[in-house]
């Protein structure tokens, strides 16, 4: 998930990768009524696939080592965590219909519904990464220290190869 020598770079990386996704996938949502093309189908498929990936490292590590790491450090942080964690259930959620809506007969009311649950999500997860940015990512920079911000590395790499963290030897102890 994350390289060992620096763990935020990795988020800063996936977020900058999924806003150009969204930003190129917005480009192919027809404007009015207007029918899904195969290619727009194409690039919507690849998008939930692309997310579906991201939530199982992305936010998994985010769920499972930076959080609690944010939140043991500075507990002043948790009130904003639980609204993070929330949105990633909801995202998992529209990400579901939306895979499910993808895979119903093309009718035109499917084909708008795809369009404004793609709007939903695509508008959520531009907040939802400005959010991370600015009260996750930058004040765990500033709270952790550089051991912390280290172990913080390796935990995370851990989720990437299995999808859930190797217990710390504090933990372990």
């Amino acid at each position: 998930m994350a390289t060992r020598g620096n763990p935020f770079k990795r988020f800063h990386d996936d977020h900058r990768k999924v806003l150009a996704r969204l930003d190129a996938i917005e480009e192919t949502l027809p404007r009015g009524t207007a029918r899904l093309g195969a290619g727009a189908i194409a690039a919507l498929e690849a998008l939930v696939s692309l997310l579906a990936r991201q939530f199982a490292t992305h936010s998994a590590a985010e769920e499972r080592v930076l959080f609690p790491a944010l939140a043991e450090a500075f507990p002043g942080a948790r009130p904003a965590l639980k609204p993070l964690e929330r949105e990633h259930d909801e995202m998992r959620s529209m990400l579901v219909r939306l895979d499910e809506l993808l895979a119903e007969p093309a009718t035109p009311a499917r084909d708008e519904q795809i369009v404004i649950q793609v709007r939903d999500l695509v508008d959520l997860l531009r907040i939802h990464i400005r959010k991370e940015e600015q009260s996750v990512l930058n004040v765990a920079r500033r709270v952790l220290t550089a051991a912390e911000i280290s172990a913080l590395g390796a935990r995370m790499a851990d989720v990437g190869r299995s999808g859930a963290p190797r217990a710390s030897r504090k933990e372990a102890s």
